[in-house]
């Protein structure tokens, strides 16, 4: 009878818990289906092969460019709080907050709460709250959004993902570590070393990350690791390294930069995996397997969709996993009071 009462309670307290917040996605979720978050602003010169959503303003870029690889979300391809100049949407259209110019989209229903100027909406029907100037509506315009494009509205302020990965930040920095770097010559090897859950870790004191990242070659034998977390707590951080041997591609999926108090984040050379720098301006002169999740992006190679893999809620529970288990506790200890 206590076990059945216990399963009630935990029930139900799940239940409470997650009225009303079905919409919000966790973090896997959110590293998952989307290939950059930029809190601030994007100058790009390049393309980002999957989705996008943007607190600030763009400016260039090409969106969406793999969409038939893109993992199924509710958002829009590209989703920009802010304006956005001279840009390319190649699949799941856009919701934009503020003025749209100067612009191809190409595939998908857009919703453009501002102004358009000198844009071609080529495919698929848009709405646009402000004027029109110079633009052509090939997919046609609508007099108020349909469905989809509500849809990719109410999508835009959904999940609070500062907070979500902020979160997600401090809790991977405080991973133990199971793995280690091993130096020889030139070369840094990353030598993973996973649990039983097959995660892998490695913390990176400020010596040994500068030591690393000064170096000409990365290498990485991961052992059978599905989630790796290597964590850095520099704030100016420049990596040149060529991976080596096709590694950044092998690795783009599983693994996680969690670079937790970083401002400047460059990258000089081909670089593979997840770069989660929230509060750091990133600049990739050269291409990124894996997605990027920072405060402000200057663009100046290809960011290619590397769908995140690994689980990293199993790692360290959500802040909502701890929520409900403590009102689960809660209805426990308050049935059981009852009944004395």
């Amino acid at each position: 009878m206590l076990l059945r009462s216990f399963m009630l309670s935990a029930f139900a307290a799940a239940m409470l818990f997650n009225a009303g917040a079905e919409a919000a996605l966790d973090a896997n979720q959110t590293l998952n289906q989307f290939n950059a978050i930029v809190f601030g602003n994007i100058n790009s010169s390049s393309h980002i092969d999957g989705r996008t959503w943007v607190g600030g303003n763009v400016n260039g870029g090409e969106y969406v460019g793999h969409p038939n690889d893109t993992p199924a979300s509710g958002y829009a391809g590209l989703t920009v709080k802010g304006n956005a100049n001279n840009i390319k949407v190649n699949g799941y259209g856009s919701a934009i907050g503020g003025n749209l110019s100067n612009s191809a989209m190409n595939k998908g229903s857009n919703v453009i709460l501002g102004s358009v100027s000198n844009t071609n909406l080529n495919d698929g029907p848009a709405y646009v709250a402000g004027s029109d100037s110079g633009s052509n509506f090939n997919g046609g315009k609508l007099s108020s959004p349909n469905s989809l494009m509500q849809g990719y509205l109410d999508a835009v302020d959904s999940t609070n993902f500062y907070s979500v990965l902020s979160n997600t930040s401090s809790q991977l920095r405080q991973l133990d570590s199971t793995s280690s770097v091993i130096q020889n010559g030139n070369r840094a090897t990353f030598s993973a070393s996973a649990d039983s859950t097959g995660l892998a870790v490695f913390n990176l004191t400020d010596i040994e990350a500068g030591s690393i990242f000064s170096l000409a070659e990365f290498d990485f034998t991961l052992n059978g690791a599905s989630t790796v977390v290597i964590n850095v707590a520099l704030t100016d951080i420049t990596i040149s390294a060529n991976f080596i041997n096709g590694s950044a591609h092998q690795i783009g999926s599983s693994v996680i930069w969690n670079f937790y108090n970083a401002t400047t984040v460059t990258l000089n050379n081909e670089f593979g995996g997840s770069v989660l720098a929230l509060n750091a301006d990133l600049t990739n002169n050269q291409n990124i397997e894996g997605g990027v999740f920072v405060k402000n992006l200057t663009q100046n190679g290809e960011i290619h969709l590397q769908p995140f893999t690994g689980n990293i809620i199993t790692a360290v529970p959500e802040p909502s996993s701890y929520a409900m288990l403590l009102l689960g506790l809660g209805l426990i200890a308050l049935t059981m009071r009852r009944r004395m």
